[in-house]
């Protein structure tokens, strides 16, 4: 029985493998336009994409010069092909307009209607949401659409009723699994040339896109930090702003060179699809399922997968003592650019720069913090460096740089005034130096509990060191603003980032971690 039972499993399991390098890509270019301007680098924009596609294992259809009904055509077919689970990629390059919230890619036989014609220009164009929601209903697992778009509004007049915005696309809310891409932020122009000079065959945007496609191991998040700083870099020599924008949903990591990234050292699945097939395991819940799940997954012992397997299997086995790991030898792609952005703020905040909470939005607030950061600290980033791991890491290594020129909002509210007028302390000040109990409660309903010392190192900086009672070692950072508790805790093959709330008293706290688990601790 438990040979039959394993075979079943195997059996179970193999189609989601079989399905997991399927990549295909739909691009489209559009430079000769019938009764609107015709562009220059859209055409070889769609070549040049495809052609790099292609080196990089995706199966590619491209469109050039395509009219509504060929553009109509071409999304059928392509979302026909899109089977559960695979990966799609959708470039077009031409002109897009915004109308009324929504952002329509132009048919090269768009023709130009009266002024104020917005229905008609909404009925002979593709709504990008449409073909969005098109792709995603096919269940691919990865939908990758860039759009440069964001070109000069071909119905703008100088007299009379503009139809759309002036310039660029607009904001969109991308589906889940989706990650759009637009050449420029809204409301802004891509520019399809520097000059008239321009020798280049591609647009601006897309000539900084195309190595990067090719860069083994390259994170799409962090190709989106590079790219985004050079389209700035390159369109401000001609006195022009020009940062592109992305729109993030993705569910986990997405890398386009497949070698380097989108599977393991040993060849395996990759990460997502190790994630699916524990899933499977787990709903079985049966011995012979874990067997299975380690039998092609068990060699990668760094996997939290992997390791909870082995916890719910009960096997006992513990993994291999892994290299002690530094927090500089961290891959920086382990936080999401969200977390990257909270904690920058939080750690600007704690420097007197003033960045607003700790949202993870890069707003007016947070920019002119880190502006003033860079000015009085010297760090070797740029303003524009916001929300990458390197201006994390330089706000994290600098001590207080920005000097206080008015009481901060957490002196304020440390005091009060009496009815004599006086002014008392309101509480002591909080610390988490000392050592804690703490109990956490995971997934897969796996408990444990453990001890935590910290010491206080300089500012609101901490670092800690763990065990529990499940024979984990490890050491953390920590840092407390005001009772928000942000922290990275290193354990051998494992990297957990917290986020936490200290109780007024200062006696305990509360949080989360990306390890899935719920953490309560004590003092004591």
């Amino acid at each position: 029985m438990p040979v039959f039972m394993a075979l079943i499993i195997a059996l179970l399991l193999l189609p989601f493998s079989a399905r997991a390098d399927q990549r295909l890509g739909l691009i489209i270019g559009n430079d000769t336009y019938d009764d609107v301007p015709t562009l220059q680098k859209a055409r070889a924009d769609a070549l040049s994409v495809s052609a790099a596609l292609r080196e990089q294992g995706f199966e590619i259809t491209t469109l050039l010069d395509g009219s509504r009904r060929d553009m109509n055509r071409q999304i059928s077919e392509f979302t026909h092909r899109l089977q559960p689970g695979d990966t799609a990629f959708v470039f077009f390059a031409g002109h897009g307009v915004e109308i009324d919230g929504e952002n329509y890619l132009l048919p090269t036989d768009i023709t130009a209607p009266s002024a104020g014609e917005r229905d008609f220009i909404k009925s002979e164009s593709i709504a990008l949401s449409a073909l969005l929601d098109r792709v995603r209903a096919t269940g691919a697992r990865t939908t990758i659409a860039v759009i440069d778009a964001c070109r000069e509004n071909p119905f703008s007049v100088s007299t009379g009723r503009s139809i759309g915005t002036a310039r660029g696309l607009g904001r969109i809310s991308a589906p889940q699994g989706t990650f759009v891409i637009f050449s420029a932020g809204a409301g802004q122009l891509a520019l399809d040339r520097l000059s008239e000079d321009d020798t280049s065959e591609n647009s601006v945007f897309t000539r900084l896109f195309l190595p990067r496609l090719q860069t083994p191991g390259l994170e799409l998040r962090s190709l989106m930090a590079g790219l985004r700083r050079d389209v700035r870099d390159l369109a401000q020599t001609v006195n022009h702003d020009q940062f592109p924008a992305y729109y993030d949903e993705l569910l986990g990591q997405f890398f386009f060179t497949q070698a380097a990234a989108a599977t393991t050292s040993t060849g395996k699945s990759d990460q997502e699809q190790m994630r699916q097939d524990f899933d499977l395991a787990r709903q079985l819940g049966t011995f012979a399922a874990y067997d299975t799940f380690l039998d092609r997954y068990g060699d990668q012992e760094d996997a939290f997968a992997v390791q909870l397997a082995r916890q719910l299997r009960g096997t006992g086995d513990a993994p291999p003592p892994a290299a002690t790991t530094t927090p500089d030898a961290i891959e920086v792609t382990a936080m999401t650019p969200q977390e990257i952005i909270r904690q920058t703020q939080s750690r600007l905040n704690a420097l007197g720069c003033g960045a607003g909470p700790a949202d993870g939005v890069i707003g007016r607030r947070t920019r002119a913090a880190f502006e003033r950061f860079v000015t009085a600290s010297g760090a070797s980033v740029a303003n524009g460096d916001l929300g990458t791991q390197a201006a994390l890491n330089a706000v994290m290594t600098e001590d207080t740089v920005c000097p206080a020129t008015q009481p901060s909002q957490a002196t304020e509210s440390a005091a009060r005034t009496t009815t004599q007028g006086t002014i008392t302390p309101s509480a002591p000040t909080l610390s988490l130096a000392g050592t804690w109990k703490y109990s956490a409660s995971c997934a897969l309903f796996i408990t444990a509990t453990g001890r935590v010392t910290i010491r206080h190192i300089r500012d609101n900086f901490y670092q800690s060191s763990i065990t529990d009672n499940l024979g984990n070692k490890g050491h953390g950072e920590v840092y407390l603003n005001g009772r928000d508790i942000i922290g990275t805790e290193y354990f051998p093959g494992l990297t957990n980032h917290f986020r936490g709330r200290l109780s007024p008293d200062g006696q305990s706290y509360s949080g989360s971690g990306s390890n899935t688990c719920a953490v309560h601790a004590r003092r004591g």
